[in-house]
């Protein structure tokens, strides 16, 4: 507490600044592009990212926790940039320290601990008010130890900018830019079941918190786990939030594996059509079945289970063969979704048709206004490539593709979205993969794309509770070990 006093007291040269502290842009992301502060005429903001972009907690491998300060209206990086980061895990808190970057680019190079009350961080100290912040080693990265990265399930980030563009420009505390973000580390479950006298492995893999409760119905071929989950619609509502869940199975397990077709529920209520995603192609013996629930999704599920409830509770399990053709697909990352129009209703072999695709941000449900930059496959039952196309660009997040398969039989359809293209500058920080059904022959129908508000009155709303939010009291417990 004493350090934000005395950056009231002394304050060098303030920054002229009218700005709305900014809460959390997402829930359950590797890396987010935090919406932007006004500051002056320039719109700050801040690129967060998780390094490598999935990280799960049995892996050794170097974990990093990126930042990038920028301008928004011109994607420039800020220089001299200094900002308290504290983690926290639910009302743990994990790690805090203030950070110092020449450049306004910082890599925090994490070694896990399993301490949650200790940390050491290993990088150049400085003299900083009452306190010390700390700058980078001569390759831009700073070490730290701490209890952070290293389990799986979802971290709170809240970072505050206390000067930029110059080491003695410092924000009045009351005008200092604030940011949330909320990553999720991936937490595995494997297991091995016993059906019919075989053992096979199976693996979970959850994008958004720890994975409990993990079950095998050896009578109903199902497979069943959850995850912790605060229903309370309230703390969402004016942001967006994403549950990406995945679970691996062997093609041996031919009970499991020998359908198109799954069915599955969250907490008692069915998961269709684009929620449902099974993709036997990208991996040579094993089946992923993909579970994406966005804001929608769960705020429907909300409304018909007990408000108090905890958990996720998931269930997955083969079922009748019954595969239509999508009308939607969501990405597997970045929260894109797409939508699918053909120019006709009946689908037919040898027959010309054009497949409209239109692009929506997930989270906000609003058309995508950059140009979308993607790939495009078909493939048969199986793995096999009937039509390729790369390197197609979306004008205003809609494009048009002519499209003639030969056979009657069901496809997978497969977009690889590789940017946006916003105001010239390219956006490859939300990439990822759509995947879907095409079923010939048979009927497409189209699809509603339910009316949000738009994105700026969204930021407008976030903004306001911000500021209600400025007498949040401040956890400052620096351990200099």
């Amino acid at each position: 507490m004493r350090i934000i006093l005395l950056i009231f007291v002394f304050v060098f040269l303030s920054v002229v600044a009218s700005i709305f502290p900014q809460k959390a842009y997402g829930d359950g992301f590797t890396q987010e592009n935090l919406p932007p502060a006004n500051v002056g005429n320039r719109k700050v903001s801040l690129f967060i990212k998780i390094n490598p972009p999935i990280i799960t907690w049995g892996n050794n491998q170097d974990r990093y926790l990126l930042f990038r300060w920028f301008d928004a209206n011109t994607n420039q990086t800020i220089q001299h940039t200094t900002f308290l980061v504290e983690v926290v895990n639910r009302t743990t808190l994990l790690m805090q320290g203030v950070f110092h970057t020449h450049s306004g680019i910082l890599s925090l190079r994490i070694n896990p601990s399993n301490n949650p009350s200790d940390w050491k961080i290993i990088g150049t100290p400085k003299q900083f008010l009452d306190s010390y912040m700390y700058l980078p080693q001569g390759n831009g990265t700073i070490d730290l130890v701490a209890p952070i990265l290293g389990n799986g399930g979802l971290y709170h980030i809240y970072v505050e900018l206390i000067t930029m563009d110059s080491d003695q420009n410092i924000f009045k505390p009351q005008d200092a830019p604030k940011f949330d973000a909320y990553l999720s580390v991936g937490d595995i479950s494997n297991h091995t079941i016993s059906y019919n006298g075989n053992s096979y492995h199976t693996e979970i893999i959850s994008y958004y918190d720890k994975i409990n409760n993990y079950t095998f119905n050896q009578s109903k071929i199902k497979v069943s786990w959850s995850i912790p989950f605060d229903w309370d619609t309230k703390r969402f509502q004016d942001l967006p939030i994403f549950v990406h869940e995945e679970v691996h199975f062997p093609k041996t397990f031919k009970e499991f594996a020998s359908t198109p077709t799954y069915v599955a529920n969250v907490n008692g209520n069915p998961i269709t059509g684009r929620e449902l995603v099974v993709d036997p192609y990208s991996l040579a013996d094993t089946v992923v079945a993909h579970i994406l629930l966005n804001k929608v999704d769960i705020e429907n599920v909300a409304k018909k289970i007990d408000p108090h409830a905890s958990t996720m509770d998931f269930e997955i399990s083969p079922a009748t063969a019954n595969v239509q053709t999508s009308s939607s697909v969501f990405t597997d990352f970045g929260g894109w979704r797409i939508k699918l129009g053909w120019s006709t209703t009946t689908l037919e072999a040898n027959t010309q048709n054009s497949l409209k695709l239109t692009f929506f941000d997930a989270f906000t449900e609003k058309q995508v206004a950059g140009d979308v930059n993607y790939d495009i496959k078909i493939l048969d039952k199986d793995g096999s490539t009937v039509l390729s196309e790369a390197g197609l660009t979306a004008k205003g997040g809609s494009g048009t593709l002519s499209i003639n398969l030969p056979n009657i039989g069901i496809y997978r359809i497969e977009i690889n979205i590789k940017d946006i293209i916003n105001n010239g500058l390219p956006d490859k920080s939300r990439v990822g993969v759509g995947r879907g059904d095409l079923v010939i022959p048979s009927t497409a129908t189209e699809e509603t794309v339910p009316e949000f508000d738009s994105l700026a009155e969204m930021i407008i709303t976030i903004s306001i509770i911000g500021v209600i939010a400025m007498s949040r009291k401040f956890r400052f417990h620096f351990s200099l070990n």
